[in-house]
């Protein structure tokens, strides 16, 4: 005889845990009985149910069933969990650890990464995988920021087109004469996001771990240049060329003053129109998809351990098939404790957008070889060329 899921309201022909309930509501019980993060609820007001029979909030979602179990006391700490954010007795045998104290970044997936998250106090908990990689990431932009602030040239001008103000950053326009040391402080401190983040990199060899960076460098500073881009420059043609340092085609002329040789107008023609195409490829993907912070940090975890690398030796191989594996499936378990239980669809979002960077990436290769030809950059911008 089919009955009501006492939790949820579906209807259910076997009973779950004792109660009658549906195999969905009987497994997230299950899977949050043991979570050491607690639940909160999306009204604030720890009610929903006397709202709403079937309500999307998983918090009490999780009470109503361990009231129907005959365990208030579970219910009870939710609740106060939610409600204080404090630990539940140390010496009780089913407390939770608190992770309110932690920095307001460790739950917040909408946050942008910069340099000030490194200055966060870690939480006093474990840290998860996906905080690994954004602290990581953070001291990558720490390193930018410092790095490429002895680069900038004594400004000329005060003027909007010289100048913009982002956050706490003060942009100023890119130049030839400090592309090539900006892309090489980006390319040093990828090596040291990387060290940060994987254990794997960390063991092998400084030959082995300048290959990968060197290998991967194109689509990490393509990818992160379309992050920055996106968050700085949401709404014009500008792009984030470093990290304090921006590119539009209004720039065009004095990115190209302090070039040591002269550079024919079509050249500059050229240069402009192809420019202006990568901008509006790299951002209108990135815009649409609008990966978080974990999926952003995931992504350039899988830039780095790209399948490329793998086919290249079997020692390859199995650091790209461990890391990417663990990548994937800490993606899935962010999915799942943010309630998103459909997210096939998403991570397809994903791995199409890092096609579109990896086809961006492509195309930048192919014009560089034009360039050349034009006697546009020098031999050293071929070998860093983003």
């Amino acid at each position: 005889q089919q009955r009501e899921c006492l939790i949820c309201g579906d209807l259910v022909i076997h009973a779950h845990l004792g109660v009658d309930a549906c195999r969905a509501c009987a497994i997230f019980y299950k899977r949050h009985s043991t979570f050491r993060k607690p639940l909160v609820c999306r009204r604030g007001t720890n009610d929903c149910y006397e709202k709403n029979l079937k309500p999307s909030c998983r918090h009490c979602r999780f009470v109503r069933f361990a009231t129907l179990l005959g365990e208030p006391l579970t219910a009870e700490k939710m609740k106060a969990m939610a409600q204080h954010g404090s630990s539940i007795d140390q010496h009780s045998d089913t407390s939770e650890p608190n992770s309110d104290e932690s920095p307001k970044y460790e739950d917040d997936t909408e946050q942008f990464l910069d340099h000030r998250r490194f200055m966060i106090s870690p939480s006093k908990s474990k840290e998860s995988y996906f905080d690994r990689l954004k602290r990581a990431y953070s001291m990558l932009c720490i390193i930018r920021k410092c790095g490429e602030l002895g680069t900038h040239p004594i400004p000329l001008s005060s003027s909007e087109e010289a100048e913009m103000v982002g956050d706490d950053i003060k942009f100023s326009a890119s130049m030839y004469c400090n592309k090539i040391p900006n892309l090489k402080i980006m390319f040093a401190s990828l090596i040291q996001f990387a060290d940060a983040s994987f254990d794997d990199f960390h063991r092998i060899s400084s030959e082995s771990k300048h290959f990968i960076a060197n290998h991967s460098f194109k689509l990490l500073n393509t990818l992160d240049s379309a992050y920055r881009s996106v968050h700085h420059f949401p709404d014009n043609d500008t792009m984030a060329s470093g990290y304090t340092t921006f590119y539009n085609e209004s720039t065009m002329d004095s990115f190209l003053a302090s070039c040591p040789f002269r550079i024919r107008e079509e050249t500059i023609a050229e240069l402009s129109k192809a420019t202006t195409r990568f901008m509006n490829m790299k951002k209108h993907n990135f815009k649409r998809v609008n990966p978080n912070s974990d999926e952003f940090v995931a992504m350039m975890g899988l830039c780095l351990w790209t399948q490329e690398l793998a086919s290249l030796s079997d020692e390859y191989y199995e650091l790209v098939e461990r890391n990417r594996s663990r990548i994937m499936s800490e993606l899935h378990k962010m999915y799942v404790r943010r309630g998103i239980v459909d997210y096939a669809a998403r991570l397809g979002e994903l791995m199409c957008l890092l096609v579109s960077v990896e086809k961006v990436v492509s195309q930048v290769a192919e014009d560089f070889e034009v360039y050349k030809l034009m006697n546009a950059w020098t031999e050293d911008f071929d070998k860093l060329r983003c």
